[in-house]
């Protein structure tokens, strides 16, 4: 009975109804379209950080994050690699070698500088990581050296800084699997620029096995780089990973461990987001406030009536509570009736960036200058719930003074 007369009273003052109406749809849509643009800006932000160079997934030996030496390496059974090819929805994975030592130009009064050298297989990189897609105009990705100087790219501010041009050489210097000194000719192939200072500043590309045989690592490796195709996926992947590698002799770290700094920045980011739209939600909240408390200043009679009846004044309070949710509700479903299939648009056509200054600060962090939308599951659970609470708060106080009347006020208001 209750819902029924909430429902009529809706239609009794189209108006007002539909001005409030209006409102609840505008807060819908503005908060959704708020929180996607957030989610697609996160989903950037991710894809940067683990396409740079970490991956979805870190697998190594265990031992190996704490030492980084070549006495933790991680040496792949041919079963393990066949697990690594079989894993669902991954775009591949990648095996690679990392060293720290010094790099100088080959020169009689050359410098030494700190290096760390990343031994990659190009052909697997190429398509995974944006290190190898990064290198520069007319260089290339360091190949297996056959016969004479081995090949090495550099990070472009390293190779300022050491003053090296493609064809140059650079002398390495660096500890090999056995704690001596390795030391080698390498010739300069290319350059790269990723918009990371670690990177372009002390960052050498170098063939995976052209380094494993200068460290006399063999088959040694620092660790597997996984990449998901989706990231749904990743749950799937953890778990087969899991499995391959048991934890008593590996370790199988996600992208939110590797890249902590960036799990951070999210989660300042949902906070800003959400403080955003809690102003916004505010803004309609006295809207609808104001609506309901009016409608209520207008029906004394017939509240009076009602408690005549033998209405109780529990039961008006339900009634005016009912008719704010039912607005919040409509106003919720008409919100994303029409913000759903727009952001499901503009995430398949984003918005260009077209101002230079904004283009040129967006492309130093190697992203597109676009405005990125998502859908977010959390956002489509969470906002409307967030409103529904936000209706029900904005009727309390209106409910509570119409569940006041008496019948003798609706004697005075005929």
């Amino acid at each position: 009975m209750l819902l029924r007369l909430a429902w009529r009273n809706l239609g009794r003052n189209k108006r007002r109804t539909a001005l409030t109406l209006a409102a609840a749809v505008f807060g819908t849509l503005l908060s959704l379209v708020n929180l996607a643009i957030s989610a697609g800006s996160q989903k950037r932000w991710i894809a940067n950080a683990v396409e740079l160079y970490p991956g979805h997934f870190e697998v190594s030996a265990r031992g190996y994050r704490d030492s980084r030496t070549l006495e933790d390496a991680l040496v792949l059974a041919p079963e393990q690699r066949a697990a690594l090819d079989a894993l669902p929805g991954t775009s591949g994975w990648a095996p690679r070698l990392e060293a720290f030592g010094l790099i100088s130009a080959d020169s009689e009064h050359a410098t030494g500088r700190g290096v760390q050298l990343f031994g990659l297989d190009a052909v697997r990189e190429r398509g995974l990581s944006r290190l190898v897609r990064a290198l520069g105009e007319g260089g290339r990705a360091p190949v297996r050296a056959a016969g004479g100087a081995r090949q090495i790219a550099l990070g472009d501010l390293l190779a300022r800084n050491l003053g090296a041009a493609l064809g140059d050489d650079v002398i390495v210097v660096s500890a090999d699997a056995f704690g001596s000194q390795a030391a080698d000719r390498f010739r300069v192939v290319g350059t790269f620029h990723v918009g990371a200072d670690e990177l372009d500043g002390y960052g050498a590309l170098v063939d995976l096995g052209d380094l494993q045989d200068f460290l006399a690592a063999g088959e040694g490796l620092s660790h597997v780089a996984v990449f998901a195709r989706d990231t749904r996926a990743l749950p799937a992947i953890s778990t087969r990973l899991h499995a391959v590698f048991p934890a008593d002799r590996y370790e199988v770290l996600s992208w939110p461990e590797l890249v902590p700094e960036l799990v951070q920045f999210i989660e300042v980011g949902d906070v800003g987001d959400w403080i955003q739209n809690g102003l916004l939600l505010i803004v309609v909240a006295f809207g609808l406030l104001n609506t309901v408390l009016m409608s209520v200043f207008e029906r004394v009679r017939e509240f009076g009536v009602l408690r005549a009846l033998g209405m109780r004044p529990r039961m008006v309070f339900e009634l005016v509570v009912l008719e704010s949710l039912l607005l919040s509700l409509l106003g919720i479903a008409l919100g994303f009736a029409i913000g759903i299939p727009l952001v499901l648009y503009l995430e398949g056509h984003p918005i260009p960036l077209t101002g230079p200054e904004v283009r040129s600060a967006i492309e130093v962090f190697g992203l597109e200058p676009v405005i990125q939308f998502a859908l977010s599951r959390s956002s489509l659970v969470a906002l409307p719930l967030v409103l529904l609470a936000v209706g029900a708060a904005a009727s309390i106080l209106p409910a509570i003074r119409a569940s006041r009347g008496r019948p003798i006020d609706a004697l005075r208001a005929t």
